[in-house]
């Protein structure tokens, strides 16, 4: 673009609020080294330094005479605080929308391609683009485009082989390549990279982030048939993070300790767990957490065979998940309300809910083993032979799968 975005652009482009298109030529003009537009992005803080140290820019420093030299160094530091802000507000969007998450991921690799060499080592160079590139491989990871993470991953490591060799930025990448692995089920190299990123952790003096990295690993563990084993883990975990330094991992270890109580069929556990962390659960950021905590405790009572609560808890879970698009964890949810009604003998309003969900669950690309699973119930519940024991089996088969890199939530 050869003229400069409005204020008003650039506030929208700072929203995430401009047309793509748009978004992305803002972008480029920005990337390409316009100060004026780098300053209403970032404008500069009374402690960011505008000059690199003495050692880097000679023993005298820039000099009077060189005005260039410090305009090329306010927008190299410029460039990098627009890089870390995409990767910030990529991280923030990584619940509520991976879509989002990944394109501004891709921006931050664009910065990082274009930080002024001139100002950065190429030792330096290296790590921030392996930085950039692990963060847009495990935001793929979430947008569950498991080969195009797993390229991006590959570029990471390949730049961080001729970075500084950084310890932090290794540990991270280990930790993000370990979620990529655990989409892709090598569950045993994906504890292996927990494991080592956990002890590099402690070596440098962050047992916070150690239990972050062991909280990961129980996901993985639960995702692996052990749920006992992965609330060993979490509560390990959550004995070693700092709840006050990040509150959003606090909320989902809590969050995943409660699916791991209900996978072990610990249904008054979870209950008392649910009303103690209540307070805590209930203030996690996002409409999409909200219905998951829903769907806990619509789980929760129909475990404890309270049909009322559960029936309305399921109701309001599968409808959320209708309006945010989330077309296979509304038909999950659907399926368990079906369950909660044969369970009460309501067989005609489940097998009508059923027969419906059945026919969703086919127009959705999952794994074979689902989908003939789903066929099979689809057919005894039209020759009216369906027991509660089969959609019970039906429903333990599709959960294992709800977080695999078997699921694809894209039409034929």
């Amino acid at each position: 673009m050869s003229e400069h975005p409005t204020p008003a652009e650039l506030g929208a482009f700072l929203q995430e609020s401009l047309p793509p298109q748009r978004f992305r030529e803002v972008m480029q003009h920005l990337v390409q080294g316009c100060c004026a537009c780098r300053s209403f992005v970032t404008p500069p803080s009374e402690d960011m330094p505008v000059f690199a140290p003495e050692e880097e820019l000679g023993a005298n420093g820039p000099g009077r005479g060189q005005p260039g030299r410090i305009r090329a160094e306010k927008a190299s530091f410029r460039g990098l605080e627009l890089l870390n802000k995409l990767l910030e507000r990529s991280w923030a969007v990584r619940h509520e929308d991976p879509k989002r998450m990944a394109t501004l991921a891709r921006f931050a690799v664009e910065v990082a391609q274009n930080l002024d060499a001139r100002r950065y080592a190429p030792e330096l160079l290296a790590d921030f683009e392996a930085r950039a590139w692990g963060e847009l491989g495990n935001a793929h990871r979430a947008a569950d485009d498991l080969d195009e993470a797993g390229r991006a991953f590959g570029k990471a490591f390949a730049l961080l082989a001729r970075g500084t060799g950084d310890a932090l930025l290794k540990t991270r990448l280990h930790e993000l390549h370990a979620s990529y692995l655990g989409a892709r089920r090598e569950f045993d190299l994906a504890f292996a990279a927990l494991d080592a990123a956990s002890s590099a952790h402690l070596e440098l003096g962050d047992p916070h982030l150690a239990g972050r990295a062991i909280l990961v690993k129980a996901i993985y563990t639960y995702y692996s048939g052990r749920p006992e084993q992965a609330i060993l883990l979490t509560q390990k975990g959550l004995r070693m993070i700092g709840k006050d330094r990040d509150p959003n991992l606090a909320f989902f270890a809590i969050h995943n300790q409660l699916v791991f109580l209900v996978a072990c069929n610990r249904f008054p556990e979870a209950r008392r767990a649910l009303a103690f962390h209540r307070a805590n659960l209930e203030g996690a950021p996002g409409r999409i957490n909200a219905l998951k905590l829903r769907w806990l405790e619509g789980q929760i009572s129909a475990g404890l065979q309270d049909w009322p609560s559960a029936e309305s808890a399921l109701r309001e879970v599968r409808e959320g998940f209708e309006d945010a698009g989330m077309s296979f964890h509304a038909a999950l949810a659907s399926l368990e309300l079906a369950l909660v009604w044969m369970r009460q003998g309501k067989h005609r309003d489940s097998e009508v809910l059923v027969l419906k969900t059945v026919e969703v669950f086919l127009a959705l690309r999952i794994r074979r083993e689902a989908l003939g699973a789903m066929m099979v119930l689809g057919e005894a519940f039209k020759r009216q032979v369906a027991t509660a024991g089969l959609l019970e089996n039906t429903l333990s088969c599709l959960r294992r799968l709800e977080n695999g890199p078997e699921i694809r939530l894209l039409p034929r």
